[in-house]
């Protein structure tokens, strides 16, 4: 936000964060808007009566949403699908699908109409940012989608039949994927990802040192293990769920506890780490709670970094980790978002292996070569520059 800022000065940015980007946002000094702020409009009061029903047979999805958001979010979804195709047929896509086929299209569009928005800015996250797109591109408003990752074939993004005026991307690669799925090549740019920005700053670095000094661990080796859940119906059965997590983190436990030289942190996804485990108490282990604690100092202050398909791993790759990918791990099998195929890791393929790589790792393994990507340490920079042309082309209307 604050290169926007700096590129349009006289801009009001409103900022609508979900789940955990919401207390993320307000931590960043922003402050964001919800479902809940947007009750007053045509529906409101149908939706949180539809909201109630539904929170009664579901969950709120995370413990940080407040019941209010929950009821606005879930009703206003569900709503969508009562004036589109009645009660009844409602009802019956929640059973089948859930959550999992929102997408409040009208619900945006009158966001957007309230707002008076000039430009419309989305990650490439689906349900309720494609849903802002496809308000967006209905009301003639220029939008723009960052694209974090890669894009590889499989990315149900690659199939959306709207995408925004302006896609901005991590590297050539995943321009490449993008172009190939049939998205015009003139509204691709590569700029990088701004998540990335603050991993090649001095202030980022001493964070890591800060963190390791206040741990005691000055000269160890430490391994970051950031992982998330497999998918429920994952083959083999005993890895679906926690089930990888779980037996990998008990490994990790073990090759710590025999390596005097060797520390460890274990970080789950911020939506799921709850579902974990939390690891034995230990000098050298530490259990890291993302509700508590961010993840920059984490990650620059981690020697070697062990994940399955987290964005986490691309980002210790920007700030020159080791990195060792779970090939074993079913969702890397299923998507093949395969972080050593993009000379960005080493790869494990099975247990015995995790332990080999990590062994090397502690008798200083060096990190892969990012000469396979473009440095980028300005994105922030270079994705404002594009906001700026579409917020200057709204306004030559």
């Amino acid at each position: 936000m604050r290169a926007i800022r700096e590129r349009l000065p006289d801009s009001e940015i409103r900022v609508m964060a979900l789940t955990t980007a919401f207390n993320a946002a307000r931590a960043a000094g922003e402050k964001p808007l919800g479902f809940r702020d947007f009750t007053m409009l045509p529906g409101g009061k149908r939706a949180l009566a539809y909201g109630e029903r539904l929170l009664a047979v579901t969950s709120s999805g995370h413990p940080s949403v407040t019941r209010e958001e929950s009821l606005a979010y879930l009703g206003f979804n569900f709503l969508e699908w009562v004036e589109r195709d009645g009660e009844e047929a409602a009802w019956a896509l929640w059973e089948q699908e859930g959550r999992n086929a929102f997408l409040p299209v009208s619900f945006f569009r009158a966001v957007l109409r309230h707002l008076l928005v000039d430009v419309v800015i989305t990650t490439n996250s689906p349900r309720s940012e494609q849903a802002a797109i496809e308000a967006a591109v209905e009301l003639g408003i220029p939008c723009l989608t960052m694209v974090d990752l890669f894009s590889l074939q499989g990315d149900p993004f690659l199939r959306r039949a709207v995408q925004a005026d302006c896609l901005t991307v991590l590297c050539e690669a995943t321009r490449g994927n993008l172009i190939a799925a049939g998205i015009d090549a003139k509204k691709i740019f590569v700029t990088g990802n701004p998540a990335f920005d603050s991993l090649v700053t001095d202030e980022a670095a001493s964070l890591g040192a800060a963190w390791r000094a206040q741990r005691g661990w000055r000269g160890q080796n430490i391994v970051l293990w950031a992982g998330h859940l497999e998918a429920a119906q994952s083959l083999p059965a005993e890895l679906a769920g926690s089930g990888l997590g779980d037996e990998l983190q008990r490994q990790l436990v073990e090759w710590v506890e025999a390596r005097p030289s060797a520390c460890l942190v274990v970080r789950y996804h911020p939506n799921e780490w709850r579902a974990f485990t939390p690891p034995p108490l230990h000098p050298r282990i530490h259990w890291s709670q993302p509700e508590c604690e961010p993840l920059l100092p984490l990650l620059m202050a981690a020697d070697q970094v062990v994940v399955q398909i987290t964005t986490v791993g691309v980002q210790a790759h920007f700030a020159g980790k080791r990195i060792i990918n779970i090939g074993y791990s079913p969702y890397v099998r299923s998507t093949g978002i395969d972080y050593s195929l993009f000379g960005m890791s080493e790869r494990a393929d099975n247990p015995a292996m995790l332990t080999t790589l990590l062994d090397r790792g502690l008798a200083g393994g060096t990190p892969v070569s990012r000469a396979n990507f473009a440095k980028h340490d300005r994105a922030a920079q270079a994705i404002a520059s594009h906001v700026y042309a579409l917020a200057r082309k709204r306004n030559t209307r």
